[in-house]
């Protein structure tokens, strides 16, 4: 693989608050220290307050902990909206999920990601407001349309690389204190679901392609897809099938054969933070 110039690899977690999926970051921790890799994991607020020695001590190994909304719960028909509820809503979500963070890191969260991926102006100024500093929300070059969440077509055309956006139209450049790192994408989303459905060859094809695109590659995964059903995780019966079919421990290893091979072509394993504080 040559990506042509050493880029920043995020290996990102969203631990939404699904009970049991605890096991998932335990193992997803034990997989980043095994390979010395850093993550960012963008945590529910109940998440956090549940298993608060779980999020207490990835941030003391070094691991970001950014904020994933108060609960994200699951199916859609329920979920927390950062893009279309109403203003009032939306702050007392984030009002509580960063409290709830900040109480049991000790450290305010700067950075932000949107469930579902869904946000839009008026939440990047709510981001503003309380001090956020980053978000990766924008979802760029992907559109799932009828099949998944993902299919607002306005941010297809977003830039790959960090960026500040504009706070009317989120998916242009302009002067937004906030730093949009998006998740990575090129049709198909740099994610575990692509690692899991189509295999290591399309998700190394991906990442090449993409780091032909942009310094900043944004892979991202969830600590359920590492847990199986009979193993404690209380999935919602009405949550979408895909989302819990053939998840379990297996697939730590499709992931630890993904991430050695990024790491050994060079690309350097850091936080949104860190990208942040670089030329951007």
């Amino acid at each position: 693989m040559d990506n042509g110039r050493l880029a920043t690899f995020l290996f990102t977690v969203d631990a939404d608050w699904i009970p049991g999926s605890h096991r998932g970051l335990e193992r997803l921790l034990d997989l980043c220290a095994r390979l010395r890799a850093k993550a960012t994991i963008f945590t529910t607020g109940k998440f956090a307050l549940a298993y608060p020695d779980l999020i207490q001590g990835a941030h003391a190994d070094g691991h970001e902990i950014g904020t994933h909304g108060w609960q994200h719960p699951m199916p859609a028909t329920r979920f927390e909206n950062y893009r279309l509820a109403p203003d009032a809503q939306r702050r007392e979500w984030l009002s509580r999920a960063t409290e709830a963070i900040a109480h049991v890191t000790s450290v305010e969260p700067r950075a932000f990601r949107a469930p579902f991926l869904w946000i839009d102006g008026r939440t990047f100024r709510l981001l503003e407001e309380f001090r956020y500093h980053i978000d990766s929300s924008i979802p760029t070059r992907r559109f799932d349309g009828l099949v998944g969440m993902v299919n607002y077509p306005h941010y297809f055309w977003a830039a790959l690389e960090p960026y500040h956006p504009h706070l009317d139209r989120p998916h242009r450049r302009g002067n937004s204190s906030i730093l949009e790192v998006p998740p990575s994408a090129y049709l198909l989303p740099l994610n575990m679901s692509t690692l899991r459905f189509l295999g290591l060859r399309t998700s190394l094809l991906l990442l090449r392609v993409l780091a032909r695109r942009s310094p900043v590659l944004n892979f991202y995964c969830h600590p359920w897809e590492f847990v199986s059903p009979d193993d404690g995780l209380e999935f919602p019966a009405d949550a979408p099938l895909r989302h819990r079919r053939g998840t379990g421990p297996h697939l730590l290893e499709p992931l630890g054969t993904f991430l050695e091979a990024v790491l050994h072509h060079g690309f350097r394993s850091g936080t949104v933070s860190e990208v942040a504080a670089s030329a951007w």
